[in-house]
């Protein structure tokens, strides 16, 4: 992956400085190739193609990747303009199937072959398809609660929101038995007189959900500014800087990778979008020198600079809105009207799990494990004052480690201390508030301990960090452990399989949840942009769930666009995390 990222910033150091033309691209060594043999094809001496790939031999292995010269760089591009389709026409395009057209536009094999004279030669690149408009069935849905599919969800989390099995949703919506598909409404169960009276109100709780209205004659003009660092590889073409976990050069590549495959998928869906990208350096100097000498009065969304205070400050200097991909513990106090927080605060995630648990309270015991330190005891005590404003609570029991007599730290759990709160009579609610690794893994162990048929435990946190690295996951499952995250990756998902494969195929790795940043932000920003007449307008058009990412934006009075969206995942006895929300 490091000889892909530094084959990037290279590409990068010609592309920022040659608009959309490279100056130097990727060339994969055939079998028997010199560096002499291909430095002469490409009319440059063996020392300056050496010099581009240092750590090359002079008989590299067949398939290696080396960068040469561009032997179009600087060439007259034409520029073709886009053929209007008229509407209800869809062009074919190369390895395009039958079964992917119907897909795209919710109509079966059947209705597209019937609306195209059967189609018996099969399709060809460059055919335009006539498409029938999907059949519409006048279904009346007053009598029924209703559920809008969105992605992400399973007939599984389905059953455990409304309160209903299986067979009793598949009895009112027999075409369930085919899967669920995105958009599908779906009966629920029969109103009563009480649900009458409360539609208004169930339904004000369900959020509006974001529909794409992509409109192919508009170009989305979009900046990404990231500290790609390329001053201090530019002389040396230096790798050094590739080696280091989680680098400035490696966070700022992947997401680069990420929003350049956003960019191919919005463009094959016929988006025209314009990207030009910044390299920031990470210094103040810089992007006031990018701001001054560039005109951003046509951009339609500036994406980065990665770090919030530098995002805050482009921002404040140019028109065009900003969204803020990274997380800041200081994005709660610095706001700016046109600047966008892609990252909810953690206040805010707080407030998504202790909402679930009001709504969910039917008298079950409660008692909160804390580890003690004072890192902790805002949110501790804030947690407490939350369950206290809960209807006919009881009790809250506060469990902390005991003092050692030396007064060091003591991050451990006292089984006996926390056995001592249980419940027989009710269902025991434990919420864990500690990042603190000995302080979760005692307290699992001894949940483990306590885990029987006498009593019934559910295990609830704020976050899954870190100390739950080494925590049996079959254990979370038993414990159907439930938390709040603003990422959730579900490997079963198609169009996460679909990113996988590409990404892989297209970058020889894995994507990191950089990439997977990078994707989903730029994929949901051009979206909203091609969808609406500004972003604005676009960020307020309701929620969406992207590969990794759900973005539910609110504009605050005077303040910026802030994403409230959070998943909160459950484990089940099946092991596998559920989006219960």
């Amino acid at each position: 992956m490091n000889r892909i990222r530094f084959i990037i910033v290279v590409l990068l150091i010609s592309s920022i400085s040659c608009a959309q033309q490279k100056k130097y691209i990727s060339y994969t060594v055939k079998k028997g190739e010199t560096i002499k043999a291909i430095a002469k094809d490409y009319n440059m001496s063996t020392k300056d193609l050496l010099r581009l790939n240092p750590d090359v031999s002079r008989k590299p292995r067949a398939n290696t990747v080396i960068i040469v010269p561009n032997k179009n760089y600087g060439k007259k591009v034409i520029d073709v303009k886009p053929v209007k389709v008229a509407e209800g026409v869809h062009v074919v395009k190369a390895k395009e199937t039958f079964y992917g057209i119907s897909k795209q536009y919710g109509i079966s094999i059947e209705e597209l072959k019937k609306a195209n004279n059967g189609l018996v030669e099969g399709l060809k690149p460059g055919m335009h398809l006539t498409i029938p408009k999907p059949i519409q069935i006048a279904v009346d849905n007053s009598k029924y609660q209703v559920h809008a599919v969105v992605k992400d969800d399973t007939i599984y989390n389905l059953t455990k929101r409304y309160a209903v099995t299986e067979a009793e949703l598949l009895k009112l919506n027999p075409t369930l038995s085919e899967g669920l598909k995105l958009g599908m409404v779906l009966r629920i169960k029969p109103l009563t007189n009480q649900d009458d009276v409360e539609l208004d109100s169930i339904n004000s709780d369900v959020p509006k959900l974001f529909v794409e209205n992509i409109d192919a004659s508009k170009t989305i003009n979009v900046v990404l500014m990231l500290p790609y660092q390329i001053n201090k590889m530019k002389d040396s073409l230096s790798r050094n800087s590739f080696n280091r976990s989680n680098s400035l050069v490696n966070i700022s590549t992947d997401f680069h990778l990420g929003a350049q495959m956003a960019i191919d998928s919005l463009k094959s869906r016929g988006v025209n979008v314009h990207l030009d990208y910044f390299d920031t350096e990470n210094s103040p100097y810089k992007l006031q020198s990018i701001v001054s000498n560039n005109n951003f009065d046509n951009v339609d969304v500036v994406i980065g600079p990665l770090f919030y205070k530098n995002a805050l400050w482009v921002a404040k200097n140019v028109k065009a809105p900003v969204i803020a991909p990274m997380y800041s513990s200081k994005q709660n106090t610095l706001k700016h009207s046109n600047l966008i927080k892609s990252a909810p605060d953690k206040d805010h995630v707080d407030e998504h799990l202790i909402a679930y648990l009001k709504e969910n309270y039917k008298g079950e015991n409660v008692i909160v494990i804390n580890d003690g330190k004072k890192a902790s005891q805002t949110r501790l005590w804030r947690t407490v004052n939350e369950f206290k404003k809960f209807d006919s609570i009881q009790t809250i029991s506060v469990v902390k480690p005991l003092q050692r007599k030396d007064k060091k730290q003591n991050l451990v759990i006292n089984n006996a201390k926390l056995i001592e709160k249980f419940s027989d009579k009710a269902n025991n609610w434990i919420i864990l508030v500690s990042d603190e690794n000995e302080t979760t893994a005692s307290a699992i162990n001894s949940l483990k301990t306590f885990e029987s048929e006498k009593h019934t435990i559910k295990l609830f946190a704020f976050n899954k960090g870190r100390n739950f690295d080494k925590i049996d996951n079959v254990l979370l499952g038993n414990l159907n452990f439930t938390y709040p995250s603003v990422d959730f990756l579900s490997l079963e998902n198609t169009a996460v399989k679909s990113f996988y494969n590409k990404y892989r195929s297209k970058n020889s790795s894995v994507p990191t949840k950089y990439a997977l940043k990078g994707f989903d932000i730029t994929y949901d920003a051009v979206m909203r942009l091609v969808s609406f007449d500004s972003l604005e307008e676009g960020l307020k058009a309701g929620e969406s769930r992207r590969l990794t990412s759900m973005f539910r934006f609110d504009k605050k009075i005077l303040g910026a666009f802030e994403n409230n969206g959070v998943h909160l995942i459950q484990y089940n006895k099946e092991l596998s995390p559920v989006v219960l929300e």
